[in-house]
């Protein structure tokens, strides 16, 4: 089938449309964050608003940061990745914004982007504009509302269908200029971390590349008198290579970091069971969602154990809903499931592409259900990661390429207007129905009014700031209190240093732990709380009023940490006496003093004197990168209890310091440098040469 080309003004009404409708669209499914409101709950407050305010804060200051210093015992900001530290659109953002706004203005721009390139690519399919509307509605809220929880799925999910479109518009034209973008947009996919989405989109660029090549022409049905050689086939896969290839030298600044902190992580060590490569998969009777929602969402409440409740089919991890969701409009599968019945002898490019993309779409719905896992997981990739359910980004966007071609199939057997009128009801049921089940299948929820915009206003937040040596909570709901910009533990990290999850160097758990945590305390747990450094309990209980190791200091209503807890009832704060604090002597003797003189996430400088040669402690978390000096010397940096930090010091007065100086980083800059430095001119001389068709 050909499709003919639109002139100049059919394509600027074309985009027109397609970004009014993807901006009308993020203001019916997102109107509380237009209006200056915000999400709340799943991993929102927990992971990503802690990471985004230190990030805005550092920013403030002028420093990209590398290191964050409040999580926990501190932690490689860069290499754990979902900071997005160099993705240009959170530079941006957070430089010029306050967190929530510029949180919710990314939320909000990654689903028009994605929305358009989705459309896009169904037009570079061969859909009509209406199908490819429809086809981005299914695939961006079917697939991407659901895990507003997750930010890293709309951020790096996008760049499938931007991605897949740049691809195939390079084997269509053999223009190299394609392969220059696809390197570029393939670097920002990586940019933001959370590599998952990437893989899975390398995987899909994979599999078109080599049916492009290998299939190509007898899918389509072309005869050729000399099919090419196979050697001058593989010529053709040499150019998505090299783009591939150049968005990952690009992206090296951060992949590097990445890389060297994997070798010391819970995914590396057998110390901690918390990694399953099989959480997050997609029961096989749970994929009848596609058809059958009725049955699984009425009720949503109880819908995550009957989804653990294994059947013989079901691979034995454990799951959650979120992961699991696999559903794109109970309509748009209709007319998948009609155009598959005319997709089954591919008669032209249209048809064979789409075909294609349905057999990628199977494979990838066959590896969500866990099946595949334990022979995949050993090979590249495929054992890095978690939650296969997330394979269903390809199903999800064939299958809604797939809806948009049968509504085409239908519009052409029927009148115009009728035609209009069958595009029309459709659209309105989908958005209906989406919004719906968004609603319920998903651990995020809009607020008008969200917690973190009365930061300025927490009473725990006033009382610790200008605390010297800094202070350090324990506190419920790990991560979140660091949003006061005090450190907390304990820390929750999707890929973290192997001491967070190592049980012997955590907070030991009582056998009979006490019906009101955060209360009383057992002698191992005031001890594990000394030596690592905590000056105060964060609780919602009080602590036990005749215990001379914790002192209630405050208690009340904090509107920022009540309001991210959900919590009406008042919450306690208490000091820890007796504890190492941020810095402490070994053995402390009469006469040593430390005097904190700086202490920012990347620097630490101490005065200390001692009467005599000790060990100094500093409770921030080991790690080879963090270089010491005693008066300007480089001194070995010793680890304590594990974890911690150390340096020797002669008897008298010095000036002590560590400073982060991570490796992987600078070899990261120094490739990505050259890379974007290649990247630029390359781009110059496809941009001023003539441009014409290549192999």
């Amino acid at each position: 089938m050909s499709v003919e080309k639109p002139s100049s003004p059919a394509v600027s009404s074309r985009f027109l449309a397609i970004g009014m409708t993807a901006i009308a669209l993020t203001m019916w499914f997102w109107l509380d964050l237009w209006l200056g409101g915000g999400l709340i709950g799943g991993d929102i407050y927990t992971y990503y608003f802690p990471q985004k305010a230190f990030y805005a804060e550092q920013l403030a200051e002028g420093i990209l940061p590398t290191w964050n210093n409040l999580v926990g015992h501190g932690y490689p900001l860069v290499a754990e990745s979902q900071t997005g530290v160099y993705y240009p659109p959170n530079v941006l953002l957070y430089s010029l914004l306050k967190v929530n706004t510029a949180y919710n203005i990314s939320h909000l721009l990654h689903y028009v982007v994605g929305f358009a390139v989705t459309a896009l690519l169904a037009l570079e399919l061969g859909l009509s504009l209406p199908a490819a509307l429809l086809a981005s509605l299914a695939f961006i809220y079917g697939w991407f509302a659901p895990r507003s929880c997750l930010e890293w799925a709309i951020v790096t999910g996008i760049y499938l269908p931007l991605n897949l479109w740049l691809l195939i518009r390079f084997f269509r034209s053999r223009s190299l200029l394609w392969l220059w973008l696809l390197a570029g947009a393939l670097c920002l996919q990586l940019l933001p971390g959370h590599y998952h989405l990437a893989f899975i989109t390398l995987l899909t660029l994979a599999g078109w590349s080599l049916a492009e090549v290998f299939l190509g022409d007898r899918l389509q049905r072309k005869e050729s008198p000399t099919p090419p050689a196979v050697s001058h086939r593989l010529k053709w896969l040499a150019g998505p290579a090299v783009a591939v290839t150049l968005g990952f030298i690009l992206a090296s600044v951060q992949l590097l970091p990445t890389w060297s902190l994997k070798q010391n992580s819970q995914r590396e060590t057998s110390s901690s069971a918390d990694f399953d490569p099989g959480y997050g998969h997609i029961p096989p009777r749970y994929i009848s969602q596609m058809i059958v929602p009725w049955v699984w969402y009425a009720d949503a409440v109880e819908l995550s154990d009957r989804l653990n409740q294994k059947t013989p089919l079901d691979f034995p991890s454990a799951t959650n809903p979120v992961e699991a969701h696999l559903y794109f409009g109970f309509l748009p599968c209709l007319l998948a499931i009609y155009a598959g019945v005319t997709l089954c002898r591919p008669r032209n490019s249209q048809q064979w592409s789409l075909a294609v993309l349905g057999v990628l779409g199977l494979l990838a719905a066959v590896y969500a259900t866990g099946w595949l896992i334990p022979w995949f997981q050993h090979l590249p990739g495929f054992g890095f990661f978690r939650g296969s359910g997330r394979f269903g980004l390809v199903t999800t966007l064939a299958a809604a390429l797939w809806a948009g071609f049968g509504l085409d199939q239908l519009r052409r057997k029927l009148p115009a207007n009728v035609g209009l009128v069958l595009f029309v009801l459709t659209g309105v049921v989908t958005l209906v129905d989406l919004s719906l089940v968004s609603q319920r299948i998903t651990y995020a929820f809009m607020v008008a009014e969200t917690p973190l915009t009365r930061i300025e206003d927490s009473p725990v937040r006033q009382l610790l700031k200008e605390a010297s040596p800094p202070a350090r909570l324990f506190a419920p709901g790990p991560n979140l209190p660091t949003i006061t910009g005090i450190a907390a533990t304990p820390v929750y990290l999707g890929l973290g240093p192997e001491e967070y999850f190592d049980p012997e160097l955590n907070y030991p758990v009582a056998e009979n732990e006490s019906p009101t945590p955060w209360q009383s305390f057992t002698p191992e747990q005031i001890d594990w709380l000394r030596r690592a450094g905590v000056t105060h309990i964060l609780g919602f209980s009080p602590p036990n009023p005749n215990s001379v190791d914790i002192r209630l200091v405050w208690q009340g209503i904090d509107p920022l940490l009540n309001g991210a807890w959900g919590r009406p009832e008042p919450i306690y704060l208490s000091e820890v006496t007796g504890t190492r604090g941020r810095v402490a002597w070994e053995e402390p003797q009469e006469g040593a003093t430390i005097e904190w003189n700086v202490g920012s996430p990347h620097e630490i400088e101490l005065t200390a004197s001692t009467p005599v040669p000790q060990t100094l402690i500093l409770t921030e978390l080991f790690n080879d990168d963090w270089l010491a000096t005693v008066d300007g010397q480089a001194a070995p940096s010793l680890r304590i209890d594990g974890m911690f930090r150390g340096v020797e010091v002669p008897a008298g007065k010095h000036q002590v310091r560590w400073s982060y100086e991570p490796a992987a980083l600078r070899a990261g800059s120094v490739v990505s440098i050259a890379g974007i430095t290649i990247w630029l001119m390359l781009g110059g001389w496809l941009l001023t040469r003539r441009r014409r068709p290549i192999l």
